[in-house]
């Protein structure tokens, strides 16, 4: 026959949090999400990059306060011309921080008329999708 995978039941009673946690479990880490995410940015596959926000997902800049995009058509929109407009652009991470829901990623961007752009990225990922995207952004 087929084998067959063995589930022990977990006791849940007594563990305060338990229930929040196991359900977090069902979806993909912030660290996969974001993964994947680099990922199609650099393959320009804005299909999969849209995939990965949620519908009312924001992009931020934190140092001018300004909405970058609000939603998934706005996301698509800009992201379909920065990639058409820069055949080369591309990411590198640097580094990487990861707690439950969050994602931080020192960058650089590769690729654009004014030459590398550094970035630290706040990724807020909730049940699978990217709910926000917030940068600081420099240049050499």
């Amino acid at each position: 026959g087929q084998p067959r995978a063995i589930v022990a039941p977990i006791p849940l009673s007594g563990l305060r949090g338990a229930a929040p946690y196991s359900r977090a479990m069902q979806h993909p880490s912030p660290r996969d999400v974001v993964n994947r995410q680099l990922e199609v940015y650099n393959a320009h596959d804005i299909d999969g990059y849209c995939a990965l926000f949620a519908p009312e997902a924001t992009i931020l800049d934190l140092v001018t306060g300004q909405m970058i995009c609000k939603g998934l058509a706005e996301i698509r929109d800009v992201y379909t011309r920065r990639f058409s407009e820069n055949p080369k652009l591309s990411c590198t991470v640097h580094q990487r921080l990861e707690g439950p829901t969050h994602a931080i990623d020192k960058e650089t961007v590769y690729g654009l008329p004014s030459g590398p752009l550094h970035i630290m990225a706040i990724y807020e990922v909730r049940e699978g999708l990217i709910r926000s995207l917030r940068f600081i952004r420099w240049t050499d």
